[in-house]
C-alpha cells in the first residue's frame, strides 16, 4: 500500500475529530523533535529503535504487537503502514493463532526522553484499521513509556 502525505493527513484529520490527535498536539511534536533523531522504545529490550519492522505494544507478554510495519516519514512524526496481530486466544492463550488486520501507524507526541540527554522519543501511538476491526474503534492510541521498568 502507498502512503501519501494527503492520505495520512486524512487519518490524521479524521483522529483530530475524534479527540484523539489534535493540530496542537502536532505542533508541540514538531517543535520538540525538530533538532533531534526521533526514537521509538522498545519498552521489551530497551533499546531505542528507528523505523523498526515490529513493534511490541508494551507489556512484553502482549496478545498484540505490529508487524510488517514500512515507514512513510520518521521525523517528528512517524507515519506508516503494517499489521496488527492479535492472538484470538482459541482455546487458550498458549494455543491461539494471530489473526492479522491491516493498520495505518501514527507515531507523535515527540518528548525529551528523560535521563538520556539530546534524545528524542514518541510517546504516542495511534494505530488506525484500514479494514475489519478486532474489537472497539477504528482507531486506538497507545500512550508509550519513556523507559524500561
Amino acid at each position: 500500500m502507498r502512503f501519501t502525505r494527503a492520505r495520512v493527513l486524512v487519518a490524521s484529520g479524521a483522529l483530530a475529530v475524534a479527540g484523539t490527535l489534535t493540530g496542537t498536539a502536532i505542533t508541540a511534536a514538531a517543535a520538540s523533535a525538530s533538532s533531534s533523531q526521533v526514537v521509538l522504545l522498545n519498552y521489551c529490550s530497551g533499546r531505542s529503535q528507528v523505523r523498526p519492522t515490529t513493534f511490541d505494544l508494551p507489556g512484553c507478554m502482549s496478545n498484540e504487537f505490529l508487524t510488517a510495519l514500512k515507514w512513510a516519514s520518521w521525523r517528528s512524526i512517524g507515519y506508516g503502514s503494517g499489521l496488527f496481530e492479535v492472538n484470538n486466544c482459541t482455546p487458550n492463550c498458549a494455543e491461539g493463532k494471530y489473526v492479522k488486520y491491516p493498520i495505518l501507524t501514527v507515531l507523535w507526541r515527540a518528548e525529551p526522553r528523560p535521563k538520556h540527554a539530546g534524545q528524542v522519543y514518541f510517546s504516542r501511538l495511534t494505530v488506525i484499521f484500514t479494514g475489519k476491526v478486532p474489537r472497539g474503534p477504528a482507531a486506538q492510541t497507545f500512550v508509550l513509556p519513556s523507559s524500561v521498568p
